[in-house]
């Protein structure tokens, strides 16, 4: 009797969150997102959520330079509203941070504001003042993500700083201490920025 041939191992597929998506986001932000959306739980399950919190909300993700953990920038066009959902830069660019952590972060407040009706009730169409539950709350988040991304790449996620230690110190150029450290940041040394995903540059 001719042996079978062994089936083919099966392959487990997970569906992959989608986010209602606008030309013109950033390429290199874009890229991040997509690793961190990989590898983090805790963002998926934001992804999954922020299209249902509005329906009628479009996002772009772009890079924002300000010393500030998260900024959305809002523009109702016709029924719909267009939101560029501005990831900080600075904790990557000067203080040797993961620019994931704050890509989820961004997310996050994205997710808050829709879900309380901000994005419609904002009398400042250009940007929207978090308050301090909600920045309390992106901390805890952030803090989780932060987790998760240090399990799945232990080496480039290695010594992860505290985001709210970031930007206590309004991301001053330093070498920060690891989440779990008690010691001070270093201002006279400014760390390598930490890679980014394979591939992005």
């Amino acid at each position: 009797m001719p042996l079978q041939s062994p089936l083919p191992p099966v392959q487990i597929t997970q569906a992959q969150a989608e986010l209602p998506l606008l030309p013109g986001s950033d390429p290199v932000v874009l890229a991040v997102f997509h690793w961190a959306l990989a590898h983090s739980p805790s963002l998926r399950e934001v992804v999954r959520q922020l299209p249902a919190a509005d329906r009628k909300a479009r996002y772009r993700l772009v890079p924002d330079l300000d010393a500030n953990y998260g900024n959305l920038r809002i523009q109702a066009t016709g029924d719909l509203y267009h939101i560029d959902i501005g990831v900080s830069f600075l904790g990557w660019s000067r203080c040797g941070d993961a620019l994931e952590a704050w890509v989820a972060t961004a997310l996050f407040l994205a997710l808050e504001t829709a879900r309380h009706g901000k994005v419609r009730e904002t009398g400042n169409p250009q940007a929207l003042h978090f308050v301090w539950e909600t920045k309390a709350a992106a901390f805890a988040f952030q803090a989780k993500v932060r987790e998760e991304l240090a399990a799945a790449d232990p080496v480039r996620m290695k010594d992860l700083p505290d985001g709210e230690l970031l930007y206590k110190h309004a991301f001053r150029p330093g070498l920060y201490p690891p989440a779990a450290s008690k010691d001070t940041p270093r201002f006279s040394k400014t760390p390598k920025r930490r890679p980014l995903p394979d591939g992005v540059h």
